[in-house]
């Protein structure tokens, strides 16, 4: 025994003796002042300080160096002697793979690893200065040309692997190339991957990628990261996730600079809104002017067009899937913004080495400038307080704790509100000057809206080829509409609508990995959706004629979900996405089944892949407004789920795409899609509009009995090129689409143009970045939305009052187009150190060349002329964006 011990330490002292020159000496070049004081501390510890001090980042599996602790006190300058001091007398050696980096790997007492055993390669992929873990990072092992992505947590494996070295490569964007080399063992290994540096001057230092697109099967998937997203022009409120996606080949917005998200022709509501998987149902502020997805707050974001994974459901079009950053694991980070619309904060920090939080807000700032109350007086002395109060904010939140290597649990919450409150002459005009007066007659608006969420998540490595998620969560949308309306001295009417909607749900996902080709997730959810609406409503016409409407709408169901899909690589050329989605809805017992397929053919993943997709989607609860009252329904969003007499919506859509890149520095993707819509609801009258008083109700069946079942479909082509040239960054987008509906609840027999349909839209995006300037110009071009031009017009009679009233004979629906619409957008932003703080001030010069666009027109059936009234949009707007960073 005595002679066997004495083997090891002759063994370990041999391996030490190369390591101390296998080090290359580039690493005593550094130059820094190191200093390191352990004192049995453990080994795992000690290595995250070397790396934090030294900047030299050490791959090591955590369940291998978590048994052992070091002591050892160094000064000096050199990361090798350090590195030697922390391990030294421990079974382990090292072998340096790349710029900065090392591999720990562990001298097995019993031998090597056996070469003949078969493991799973696995492991984490992370940011090496935040150590968040990185989603959809692509893994590659060129030796045997297998790749994978990582998952929601950042996780990945490769099974029935032989315990040997094997090269292997981590890719992701913006994020500089992994290349190591590392020993296949039991225990997984823990990757990072270190931020691109910043440009210097007019030189880019480029580095051949290794992406690997055929790695995402999907199409019409956009995986974006907060770098991307930072890179795209800025909206009017500032860096927004929502907004960027609209550069994006068929996506669109549903009016110039507000309305909801367009995609391939779908409606608004047909897009799902996941943060941290709890669904958010009204993502806008201002009117839909800003969305509440904040750039900065989300670590990463997925986007899917059409033919999304099995794992989704309930809508038809879309998924907009974003995850909150979990919060800096090494230093505290803040970050303080000041832009045209709203100030904004981000805080995030390490608690412990096991957890660390998030911390985020905004606020919009207009009310506090024009200010809210405004006392009034006139010639008589008589007094007034009108106010004129908006502002809208959010509140992002996010707790990681990491109890081991294997396991997390976050907890995230999120609110949002926008509120109105008005009070003014209802006798208003241009003339500003005019409206802060005491007056008898006046109306009182007092509105708010808003989402709140809060979700919990725990991730756990059951096994090698074994990931547990279980999601829960509780998401809430609330809205208020509180009107008072004097119109005259004896009349008035009085006006309190509530919206309410409640969503409980659950879910479980396993990612299973049996074999080198396969990757398994299955899952299943369950929600409870409540929704309930009130309003209580009394005009009065005189003193003594009242008329009241009081009323409660309430219903709740349950929706249950089961789904398998299986990213199957055939070949190297050959991958098969098949999936399926089982679901019923409580109300009305509706169950459906949802497949899609998805093959694709790489024959070179840089030079072509080809992809082709047919998938189904059902959607359970639509968004629809009353389409009779003023007095509600005018903010807030309705969700109507189905019953035993409405049918849920059904969408059926092909998609075929191509991506290659055989030019240097060139992307080019392309896609033609169709797509087919059953039970959507259409208004029954399309020129029905708001100009009642009370309405019919707010009851369900009220509600429905304002709509009709149809049809839609629509088809097109989408193309997508991006280009880099030195520190220049091009995109271009083109989009050619029709889009139709048809009322058959109607009995209509020719489909029409929708209401946001667009034939043709191009965008322009140019970027040149250097060290410290970034200057882009951003162009837009679409045709204009489809319009209802009357024909003809004719005459009716009062048969009490005896005067004649103009009406417009419409004998079909979207038969014109507005004109087109285009404009022109420069940016410029500066980076810089001031008071030991990163700072970025940025200008946005929106409209730059004041081109007033026509964005809607109406008609005056008084008029003998069919001239239309112009509604013009927005001018040039000089915006900007201040943030510093410490």
């Amino acid at each position: 025994m005595a002679r066997l011990l004495s083997y090891r330490i002759l063994l370990y002292r041999f391996f030490w003796l190369c390591f101390f020159f296998s080090i290359p000496f580039a690493l005593d070049a550094n130059g820094q002042d190191i200093r390191f004081d352990f004192s049995k501390t453990p080994l795992s510890e000690a290595l995250v300080s070397f790396r934090e001090v030294t900047g030299v980042d050490v791959v090591y599996s955590p369940e291998l160096v978590a048994p052992f602790e070091t002591s050892c006190v160094y000064r000096g300058n050199s990361p090798r002697s350090a590195l030697i001091c922390i391990v030294l007398g421990l079974p382990f050696r090292t072998q340096e793979v790349g710029r900065n980096q090392l591999v720990l790997i562990p001298l097995v007492e019993d031998g090597p690893v056996s070469t003949s055993t078969k493991y799973v390669l696995s492991g984490f992929v992370y940011d090496f200065q935040s150590h968040e873990t990185l989603i959809g990072a692509h893994v590659l092992l060129p030796g045997i040309g297998a790749g994978t992505t990582t998952n929601d947590a950042g996780y990945f494996a490769f099974p029935g692997l032989p315990g040997r070295s094997t090269e292997l490569i981590v890719s992701y964007i913006g994020y500089e190339r992994l290349d190591t080399t590392i020993v296949v063992g039991p225990s997984p290994i823990m990757l990072s991957v270190h931020p691109q540096a910043e440009l210097l001057g007019d030189v880019t230092i480029e580095q051949e990628s290794v992406s690997r697109s055929d790695l995402n099967a999907t199409p019409g998937l956009i995986a974006l990261s907060p770098r991307q997203l930072s890179s795209l022009p800025s909206s009017i409120g500032g860096n927004d996730v929502i907004e960027a996606l609209r550069w994006m080949p068929g996506v669109e917005r549903a009016g110039e600079a507000t309305g909801g998200l367009l995609v391939r022709g779908s409606g608004p509501d047909q897009n799902l809104y996941l943060i941290d998987g709890a669904p958010i149902y009204h993502p806008w502020h201002a009117f839909s002017l800003i969305s509440t997805f904040q750039t900065d707050t989300f670590k990463n974001v997925l986007f899917y067009k059409g033919a999304f994974p099995a794992e989704y459901g309930g809508r038809l079009s879309a998924v907009l899937d974003a995850e909150l950053r979990d919060g800096a694991r090494t230093l505290p980070k803040a970050t303080i913004g000041l832009s045209a619309l709203n100030a904004n904060f981000l805080i995030e920090s390490p608690i412990n080495s096991k957890s660390s939080f998030m911390l985020s807000g905004r606020r919009s700032y207009l009310d506090k400038l024009i200010g809210r109350d405004h006392p009034v007086e006139d010639d008589s002395g008589r007094k007034d307080t009108l106010r004129t109060g908006y502002y809208f904010y959010d509140w992002s939140a996010k707790l990681s704790y990491r109890p081991d290597t294997k396991s997390k649990f976050s907890l995230s919450y999120y609110s949002g509100s926008d509120n109105l409150d008005l009070r003014l002459p209802f006798d208003l005009s241009l003339d500003f000057s005019s409206w802060l007066r005491p007056a008898d007659l006046f109306f009182e608006i007092d509105q708010n809206w808003g989402n709140r969420i809060l979700s919990g998540r725990y991730q756990r490595l059951i096994s090698s080829q074994l990931f547990l998620t279980l999601t829960s969560y509780r998401s809430t949308y609330s809205a208020a509409e509180n009107t008072f309306i004097r119109p005259t001295q004896s009349a008035f009417v009085r006006s309190q609508y509530s919206v309410d909607l409640e969503d409980l749900g659950a879910q479980v996902d396993f990612d299973y990995y049996p074999a080198l080709n396969h990757q398994i997730r299955a899952g299943l959810s369950v929600v409870k959706h409540q929704f309930d609406s009130t309003i209580d409503a009394v005009v009065a016409y005189t003193p003594n004629l009242i008329e009241p409407l009081t009323q409660a709408s309430n219903s709740e169901t349950t929706e249950l979900a089961v789904y398998a899909q299986d990213f199957w690589r055939m070949s190297s050329k050959w991958t098969f996405f098949p999936g399926v989605r089982l679901s019923y809805f409580g109300k009305g017992g509706h169950f459906r089944a949802a497949p899609r397929l998805t093959i694709q053919y790489s024959p070179s993943p840089k030079q072509l892949i080809i992809r082709a997709s047919a998938a189904s989607q059902i959607q359970y609860i639509q968004r629809i407004r009353d389409r009779h009252s003023f007095l509600y329904d005018l903010v807030s969003s309705r969700w109507i789920p189905t019953d035993s007499k409405t049918q849920p919506s059904k969408s059926d859509q092909i998609t075929i795409g191509i991506e290659s890149g055989a030019i240097r520095n060139i992307t080019v993707r392309a896609d033609l899609f169709v797509r087919g819509s059953q039970g959507v609801l259409l208004p029954k009258d399309e020129f029905q509009s708001k100009d009642g008083l009370l309405g019919p109700g707010i009851e369900i069946s009220t509600l429905l009995g304002q709509h009709t079942s149809g049809n839609e479909r629509s088809y097109g082509v989408e193309l997508g090129v991006e280009a880099a040239w030195k520190s220049w960054k091009w995109m271009l987008g083109y989009t050619g689409l029709q889009t139709e509906s048809r009322a058959t609840g109607l009995e209509e027999a020719t489909f029409k143009p929708t209401r946001f349909e667009i034939p043709r839209s191009l965008s322009i995006i140019g970027v040149r970045e250097t060290a410290r300037w970034t200057l882009g110009a951003s162009i837009v071009w679409r045709s204009g939305y489809p319009l209802t031009v009357p024909v003809s017009r004719y005459q009716l009679t009062d048969a009490v009052s005896g005067e004649p009233t103009w009406f417009f004979h419409n004998p079909s629906i979207n038969n014109g187009r507005l004109p087109a619409y285009f404009r022109l957008d420069i940016n410029f932003n500066y980076k810089f150190k001031f008071a030991k703080a990163d700072w970025s001030a940025g200008v946005n010069l929106y409209n730059v060349i004041n081109r007033r666009n026509v964005v809607g027109q109406t008609f005056d059936p008084a008029s003998e002329i069919f001239k239309p009234n112009d509604r013009l949009g927005l001018p040039l707007l000089p915006l900007f964006d201040l943030k510093m960073s410490i």
